[in-house]
This record gives structure tokens, C-alpha cells and sequence, in this order.
């Protein structure tokens, strides 16, 4: 009895053991089989443009996009790729969009890359460092065609690579609702996949004008596009740093901003009879197409530059007279050539002392008593102090209009400015995250091209200068991180405590982009600058149709102020949603 006893326990611990292993073996086979899955599987998905979308970023679900614009504006879109191991993206291939009656073929969409760039320094407190996207790195470029190195390109494992694809809605297709694909392929562990996403465009039954409605002059200086572009090996003839200027101006005017400057090459002069004699040759070549319309920006020009070479007028002792004849010559060649463009000279930068006003108030009036058809600027708010009858163009920094003590200035600027007819810009500065420090959290609520922060920070600017009725915009510099010494503007934008500050292009060199030739490369911020631009037409056309005041009201709750206003990109893409249908209303009551 013991014996059987003892053998049916040996028995049933056997099969006991048995059925452990195998559900242990089935275990270890599922775990394998999901580590395997998890291992191969590639995250693609789909992007707004409003946001910057860095390597931690975990993977999306989005598989389709729907956009909207009007006819001669750029619609954008970004695809991220992600996984656990390494892979390579090998093409991005955008169908055209079409519709039932027409198309937008894909020589309208351009694919870019996202380059990284390694931040160090926080613009302020809460701006993580590392790597933030920012250069974009066309597939193929739209100067000379010629392809870069964007794609093919290695995406490490657990890194989120993202691509950017602009769209331009030509004006010959009509409105209506397009559709189209992209396929993203990849290869990775020796296959290669095919995933496709789908865009959808509204395309709205009006037009944006190719020059903006909004004025606006950034600073760029060509002398250093030498040392960037040719470092040890020479200086770039005139006729190549004019030309490669005027690649700079195109990408500008595509982006819907003006740069003053240029390619710093002077105009041979001499003064003779009370008269300065000017060889405007070159400097002629060089402008002519902005100021009459650029065919490679859509036909758009510049609604006001600068008189240039001012250092030779006010601080190599000009005397008086000479200055005179100077900005004479200027209006007369600007009415001889029929440009209606209109002209400014800054006299003095953010004067501060007594003396530096009182130079601000006797170069404006050296300025007037030349001529009217030249503005003479200054950038300050401090109106008691200056001379306003011989000024132009009142330019305070933002941040002096309606500061944090919520004083909003604004109806003082306008009453001086209807009593002196003045036109009123306004700019950004280091003072909106902190000249040379982190940026405290008083920082935080002004709007910034810098680029550690969120993409909407770098677009909010023309809403808030059509909310506060201002005229233009100016900023100091697009290109100033080309002449820092042996910054490499690829590796370190760090000025002023900002990261991007005054630097808003990347030196696009064939050793780094790949091709055979030099042009400029835009930034996501340059972009994101255009997108503002663009909705400030909605703002204006809107506001034509309907008023001021039935804007506002759709604005106000989320504009409240210059440093309070919306950071979130689906409530302005609500909002310019919004505007686009009271255009749509405005335009069917006009038309009947």
C-alpha cells in the first residue's frame, strides 16, 4: 500500500513539474516574442508646426493631419520617426494634394531635417539645456536645386528624429478640400518599410498679399558671410557676397520679414557743388529686386529699408552739410528710380544718457532739414526727451509699451504719435528673457526668437503688435551669431543670454549640408516668425471686413496683454480658424 501509494505521488509530482516547465517555457516564449515586437516596432506620426519636438519626445499615435490656408500661404507639418533601435530613414516622398477639379503638385512642398543644435547656457529658468531642434536642412534646396544631405539619415535608437514639409498654396488652384499622402521609408534589421500618413488641406477661398501687410525691417550684416562661408581661404568676391546677400533677402521675403543691411559693400561717393555724387551700381544690383518684387519670393518686395553706411555719415565727422547732401542723395536716387519703397535711418540706438538724446534729436534734425521722404528713427519710449517734430518712426522695445507693472502706454504712443504724425514700430531685445542672465520667471510671458523655448514664443509677436496697433516691427540682427569671433553658429548661438539671440539663419555650407553650393538655411524659428506674419493677415483682412472692435473681441480672452497671452498652440490655431470663417462670412456679404 505504501508502494502505491508512493508511486502515484511520484506520478503526480511529475506531471506537476511538467505542466511548471511548460508554462514557464510558454512564458519565456511570449516574453521573447513581445521583446522581439517591441524591438522592430518603428513610431512614425504627424506634427502641427507650433510645436518643437525634441530627441526625448515619446511617440505619437497620429497617422493623419488636417491644415488649412489661404491662396499664397505656406502650410506646415512635421513628421517624427522613433524606435528602440537604430534605424535609418531612407525618403520622405509627399503625393501632390488634390481635390476633385485641381492639385498641388509636390514641386510646391518641400521636406526638410531637423538639425539639432546643443544649448549650455538656459535662456531662462525653466528652459531645459540640450538639444533643441532648430536648422532645417532641405531634401533639396530651392536655390539651385541640388540636393543636400537631409536624407538618407541614422536615427539612433530611442531618439526622436522629426522632418519638416512646407506646402505653398499657389493662387491659380482653386479652394476646396485636398488630400494626398506621405510616405516615410525606413530600413532597419535589413528590411525596409513603407508607412504612409495623410494630409489634409482646406484650402480657404481668399488670398494673403505676397508682401506682408506688416512692415517690418530684421538686421543683417554681409561682412561676415566671408568668414563663415570661406573661413581660412579668402574673402568672397563682391559679386559672390552680393549675391549670396541676395539669397539671404529671398529666404527673408519668402518668411515674410525684410532684412536692412545687406552685403555692407559701400557706394563709391565723392561731394562736389554741395552735392554728394553716389555709384549706385552696386548697390542697385543688389536691392532692384526687392524694392520692385522678387519673382523667387512670389513677387514680393519690401515695404521700407534702411539708409545704409550711416557709420561714414555720423561718426567718421561728416560735417553737417555733406550729411545733408547725403540723405538728400538717397531720396533723389530712391524718386529717380521710381522705388516705393519707404526709407529710415536710425540716428541713435536706445539712447539712455542726456547726451546721447541730444545726439538722437540733432541727427533727426540733420535728417529733416534733408528731406521728408526719409524717417528718422529711435528706439525709445522716453518721448519727453526727444525732439518728436524731426522724428519719423517712434520705436520702443516691447517691453516699455506694457511692462509687467501693467501700465499700458500704448494710448500715450498713439496720442504723440497723431500730434507729430509719426509712424509707431516696436522690437524685442534681451530685456525679454534676461541681457547676460537666466531669465528669471518675470521673463517668461514675453514673446522670444530664442531658441529653447516653445515654438509659439517665437510666432506671437504679430498678434501682439496688431492687438497694441503698432506699424512695424524691427529686430537688431538675423546673422550676428556669423561674426562671433570662433563661435561656430552650427555648434553656439549663446548672445546676449539668449540662445539664438540675433541669429536667425545657419550658415549653409556645402561641408555641412552636403551639395556643391553656399545658401542660407532657415531656422524653425524663421518659420515660425512667417506663420505670425501670415496670421497677422487673417488679423488685417479680418478686421477690414468686419472692424477692430469684432476682432478684439474674438482675441481679447486669450491676448490679454504683451507678457499675458495664450501658450497653447491649439488655442490659436482655434482662433485663426475662427478668423478665417468671419472673412469667409465678410467676403459672401461684400460679394453678395
Amino acid at each position: 500500500m505504501a508502494y502505491v501509494s508512493t508511486a502515484h505521488k511520484s506520478g503526480d509530482s511529475h506531471r506537476e513539474s511538467f505542466h511548471s516547465n511548460l508554462a514557464r517555457g510558454v512564458a519565456l516564449a511570449v516574453c521573447l516574442l513581445w521583446a522581439v515586437a517591441a524591438h522592430a516596432h518603428v513610431s512614425v506620426w504627424l506634427s502641427y508646426a507650433t510645436h518643437k519636438i525634441r530627441p526625448n519626445a515619446p511617440a505619437r499615435m497620429r497617422s493623419a493631419i488636417r491644415l488649412f490656408a489661404a491662396h499664397g500661404e505656406y502650410a506646415a507639418l512635421q513628421i517624427s520617426v522613433r524606435a528602440d533601435h537604430p534605424l535609418r530613414v531612407l525618403r520622405i516622398v509627399p503625393t501632390a494634394l488634390e481635390d476633385q477639379a485641381s492639385a498641388i503638385g509636390r514641386w510646391h512642398m518641400t521636406v526638410y531635417r531637423e538639425a539639432f543644435i546643443r544649448t549650455v547656457h538656459p535662456t531662462n529658468v525653466v528652459a531645459p539645456v540640450g538639444l533643441w531642434p532648430d536648422a532645417l536642412i532641405p531634401t533639396v534646396d530651392n536655390y539651385y536645386h541640388e540636393r543636400r544631405n537631409a536624407l538618407p539619415w541614422p536615427v539612433p535608437a530611442r531618439f526622436t528624429q522629426s522632418f519638416w514639409i512646407e506646402i505653398y498654396v499657389p493662387r491659380t488652384v482653386g479652394a476646396g478640400r485636398y488630400q494626398g499622402t506621405v510616405a516615410v521609408i525606413i530600413h532597419a534589421h535589413g528590411r525596409t518599410e513603407v508607412r504612409v500618413l495623410r494630409v489634409r488641406l482646406r484650402v480657404l477661398p481668399f488670398a494673403i498679399p505676397a508682401t506682408s501687410s506688416l512692415p517690418s525691417s530684421f538686421g543683417f550684416d554681409g561682412a561676415p558671410l566671408s568668414l563663415v562661408f570661406r573661413g581660412h581661404y579668402g574673402r568672397l568676391s563682391n559679386a559672390k557676397l552680393m549675391h549670396l546677400t541676395q539669397l539671404f533677402n529671398i529666404a527673408a521675403l519668402k518668411d515674410r520679414i525684410a532684412l536692412s543691411g545687406g552685403s555692407g559693400i559701400p557706394a563709391p561717393m565723392r561731394f562736389t557743388h554741395g552735392r554728394i555724387i553716389m555709384n549706385w551700381h552696386e548697390y542697385d544690383e543688389e536691392v532692384r529686386p526687392f524694392v520692385t518684387g522678387c519673382k523667387a519670393a512670389h513677387g514680393a518686395r519690401w515695404r521700407m529699408t534702411d539708409v545704409r553706411w550711416l557709420t561714414h555719415v555720423f561718426y567718421h565727422k561728416m560735417p553737417p552739410r555733406e550729411q545733408v547732401a547725403y540723405f538728400r542723395a538717397w531720396a533723389r536716387h530712391f524718386r529717380h528710380e521710381h522705388w516705393h519703397v519707404g526709407l529710415y535711418a536710425l540716428g541713435v540706438d536706445e539712447p539712455h544718457t542726456r547726451a546721447q538724446f541730444a545726439l538722437a534729436n540733432r541727427r533727426a534734425m540733420i535728417i529733416r532739414r534733408a528731406t521728408h521722404a526719409i524717417f528718422p528713427m529711435v528706439t525709445s519710449i522716453h518721448v519727453h526727451k526727444l525732439d518728436l517734430k524731426n522724428f519719423g518712426i517712434l520705436c520702443p522695445v516691447i517691453n516699455d509699451v506694457d511692462g509687467l507693472d501693467d501700465v499700458n502706454k500704448r494710448p500715450m504712443l498713439g496720442r504723440e504719435a497723431k500730434r507729430y504724425h509719426l509712424k509707431l514700430w516696436w522690437y524685442q531685445s534681451c530685456m525679454s528673457h534676461g541681457c547676460w542672465v537666466v531669465g528669471k520667471r518675470s521673463s517668461l510671458g514675453w514673446p522670444s526668437y530664442m531658441i529653447d523655448q516653445p515654438a509659439i514664443y517665437n510666432r506671437v509677436m504679430p498678434w501682439l503688435t496688431w492687438k497694441y496697433h503698432m506699424q512695424g516691427e524691427l529686430y537688431y540682427d538675423t546673422d550676428i551669431g556669423f561674426s562671433m569671433g570662433r563661435k561656430n553658429p552650427w555648434k553656439d548661438q549663446y548672445h546676449f543670454g539668449g540662445n539664438g539671440d540675433g541669429t536667425l539663419f545657419y550658415p549653409g555650407r556645402p561641408s555641412v549640408i552636403g551639395g556643391k553650393r553656399d545658401i542660407p538655411i532657415q531656422s524653425i524659428r524663421l518659420m515660425m516668425i512667417r506663420a505670425g506674419y501670415q496670421d497677422y493677415e487673417y488679423l488685417h483682412m479680418a478686421s477690414l471686413l468686419w472692424g477692430r472692435d469684432a476682432v478684439l473681441r474674438v482675441i481679447d480672452p486669450a491676448f490679454k496683454s504683451t507678457h499675458n497671452w495664450t501658450k497653447s498652440p491649439k488655442v490659436l490655431r482655434a482662433l485663426k480658424w475662427r478668423l478665417a470663417m468671419m472673412i469667409e462670412r465678410g467676403l459672401r456679404k461684400v460679394h453678395g
